[in-house]
C-alpha cells in the first residue's frame, strides 16, 4: 500500500476518497432518520477513518530519513490495515447482522465499541510486534503481539453469535434464503480470527 510510486499512491488515495464519498452519500440519509443511531455512528466513524487514514502515507517522501519513513509506514501497515480495517469489519458486520435480526442491537453495538476500544487502547502498543527490525526485545514484541491478537476478538464473538442464531433458520423462512450470505459473513469472522488472531 505504501511502496507504490507517489503517482500510484495519489491514485489509490483518490480511489479511497471516492469510496468514502459514496459511503457517506449512502449513510447520510440514514443518519437524518429518527431513532437510535449509535451503531450507524460507529459505522460512519470507521468508514471515515478508512477513507482518510491512508493519508498518513504522504507524510514522507524519497528524501525522508529512514526512521521517520518507517514510523509513518508502520502507521499505515498496522493502524490502517490491521486496526481501522478490524473496526470497520466488525462494525459493518454488526450492522448487517443486526439488520438481519441475527444479533441484538446491544450485542452489535457492544462488539463495535469493544473493537474500537481495543484499537484505541492497543493500536500503538500493537505496533510493537512490527519492531523486530529495530532489535526490540522479546517482551516488548510480546506486548505488541498480544494487543494485536486481541483486536480480532470482538469480530469473532460477533460471528459466533450470528452463527448460533443462524442455526435457528428453520424458525424463520426468510433465513433459508440468506443462508449463503450469512455463512460468508461468519466465514469472514472465522478466517479473520485464524489469519489475524492466531
Amino acid at each position: 500500500y505504501v511502496d507504490l510510486g507517489r503517482l500510484w499512491q495519489i491514485g489509490k488515495f483518490t480511489g479511497v476518497a471516492f469510496w468514502l464519498v459514496l459511503m457517506l452519500r449512502g449513510i447520510g440519509p440514514a443518519l437524518r432518520q429518527p431513532g437510535d443511531k449509535h451503531l450507524l455512528v460507529l459505522l460512519t466513524a470507521s468508514v471515515t477513518a478508512i477513507g482518510l487514514f491512508y493519508g498518513a502515507g504522504f507524510f514522507y517522501g524519497e528524501r525522508t530519513h529512514l526512521s521517520i519513513m518507517e514510523y509513518w509506514r508502520w502507521w499505515i501497515v498496522h493502524l490502517w490495515v490491521e486496526g481501522f480495517f478490524e473496526v470497520f469489519a466488525t462494525t459493518a458486520l454488526a450492522f448487517i447482522f443486526y439488520n438481519l435480526g441475527l444479533v441484538s442491537r446491544t450485542v452489535a453495538t457492544g462488539a463495535s465499541l469493544a473493537s474500537a476500544s481495543l484499537f484505541l487502547l492497543g493500536g500503538v502498543p500493537g505496533t510493537f510486534h512490527h519492531l523486530y527490525f529495530a532489535g526490540t526485545t522479546t517482551p516488548v514484541m510480546a506486548v505488541g503481539a498480544t494487543f494485536s491478537a486481541l483486536e480480532v476478538v470482538p469480530l469473532v464473538v460477533l460471528g459466533y453469535e450470528a452463527w448460533e442464531h443462524s442455526k435457528l433458520r428453520e424458525r424463520a423462512p426468510w433465513m433459508e434464503q440468506m443462508k449463503w450470505p450469512v455463512a460468508c459473513f461468519v466465514a469472514v469472522a472465522f478466517w479473520n480470527m485464524l489469519g489475524a488472531g492466531v
